[in-house]
């Protein structure tokens, strides 16, 4: 298959990166590729989406990979993928791409895994520049779900209308479903029996990086991978209460400076010259002369390694740093000249945070389960909000009005293809009832 066709159907299908900020996966696509690197980290605890797209679609994957190599001219794909999780995989398959392009990779368990400077360095040995993005080194770092969603658009004609999400935490049973996108994630709750929140909050996303539910209005979006349920007295969710006002005081008074943030940082020991400390007291201490120090908050990937494993004061510079980070990049200032390590720092081998380590100090080992079910049930919510900006990018621009009758799988809105954007989709057969605040709301 052509570049420029394979292109053309990821983004007609809406495919965009299946977690994380979204990227539209078009986009990654070049003949500049030499190596695809799969994210199969299952980089956070709780998060159990890929385990189910390993054991049950891991041929389908591979044969888009072949598919993908073809149509870059990329020398090889490697899946990234712990060795815990190997036995996931069906051991003839894996012995089928002996001797092929396509290369499975035992990584390390440590935290974090996926993020992908971290990942291209586990699985190729090359580091990303700072400030960089991954085919800088000539690689492209796609997930495990998005390329299932390009076998289904590809093989199926599908293009993305559900999302596989995993329900864990403080539920009686961890589970992963396939649920419409644009369905709120309090019917989701209440469709699997797990409606009762009460006394109990909901994070999107994994425990370190994930963000508080707005459980009344939220919706499952393209890059919605796990609902996590925590008491709300829980630490976790306190951290992520907490304003960003009463972290820098109580930083500004109990930071003694003792650099262990950095220390810890899992991107400075791979040699960038991120220095958190310096962020925190600058942010702190209002210390606009030290430009620089402000300007490596660009660097921060938020792994939030720094907060939960580095700091004794329990200061949260995870917080200071992604704040800083965000005011920067919506006021427009950009760091320049970011080194290009080539070996990380010696003592990176001592200072990797094993994910169990990580599961005790986060304080979370008893909503820790044996096994995750994949529960097949139908969803079938009366209404949906389909989200304009699901995504990196330009927010797509409807492309229906209020009244019109859509099916399954009809477009809906979409970002013109010379823009950073994508194609939205209806989850369902209904009537357009609304297209408002950023939403199209769509009802049986």
């Amino acid at each position: 298959m052509e570049l420029s066709k394979l292109q053309q159907i990821i983004y007609d299908a809406g495919i965009v990166g299946a977690g994380g900020a979204g990227f539209p996966t078009h986009k990654k696509l070049s003949p500049e590729i030499k190596q695809i690197v799969i994210n199969a980290a299952e980089c956070e605890p709780l998060m159990m989406v890929d385990h189910h797209i390993f054991k049950k679609h891991l041929r389908a994957i591979i044969d888009i990979m072949n598919l993908m190599l073809d149509a870059t001219g990329a020398e090889e794909a490697i899946m990234g993928i712990k060795g815990k999780n190997m036995h996931l995989l069906a051991p003839e398959i894996v012995k089928e791409t002996e001797g092929t392009r396509v290369k499975i990779k035992e990584i390390p368990d440590i935290y974090p895994a996926g993020d992908e400077v971290v990942l291209v360095y586990e699985t190729t040995g090359k580091i990303i520049p700072e400030g960089a993005i991954p085919i800088m080194v000539g690689v492209m770092v796609i997930n495990t779900e998005t390329l299932y969603n390009i076998k289904k658009a590809i093989v199926d004609n599908e293009p993305v209308v559900d999302k596989y999400v995993t329900l864990a935490g403080d539920v009686p049973a961890d589970i992963t479903v396939k649920v419409p996108v644009g369905m709120k994630i309090k019917e989701v709750f209440e469709a699997v029996g797990y409606g009762n929140l009460e006394g109990k909050a909901v994070i999107n996303g994994g425990p370190m990086m994930g963000k508080l539910v707005d459980i009344e209005n939220d919706v499952i979006t393209k890059t919605t991978k796990g609902l996590l349920v925590f008491p709300e007295t829980h630490n976790v969710i306190q951290r992520k209460k907490a304003p960003l006002s009463m972290t820098l005081k109580r930083a500004s008074a109990a930071c003694c400076n003792c650099t262990m943030c950095t220390d810890m940082c899992p991107r400075y020991l791979l040699g960038h010259s991120i220095q958190v400390h310096k962020v925190l007291h600058v942010a702190t201490h209002a210390n606009v002369n030290d430009s620089e120090s402000f300007l490596q908050s660009s660097l921060c990937c938020g792994c939030g390694v720094c907060t939960v494993m580095a700091c004794q004061q329990m200061i949260d510079p995870q917080a200071v740093s992604m704040g800083a980070k965000a005011a920067l990049a919506k006021a427009g200032y950009r760091r320049s000249g970011g080194l290009a390590p080539q070996k990380p720092r010696r003592e990176r081998e001592l200072r990797l945070v094993p994910s169990e380590k990580l599961i005790d100090r986060l304080g979370i080992r008893q909503y820790v389960k044996d096994t995750v079910k994949r529960k097949y049930m139908d969803f079938n919510p009366d209404e949906v909000y389909i989200a304009l900006s699901q995504h990196v990018g330009k927010p797509a621009d409807p492309t229906v009005k209020v009244g019109d009758v859509v099916k399954r799988g009809d477009v809906v809105a979409r970002t013109s293809e010379d823009a950073l954007g994508t194609t939205m989709h209806a989850s369902i057969d209904g009537k357009i009832k609304r297209i408002d605040n950023g939403y199209i709301v769509i009802a049986r």
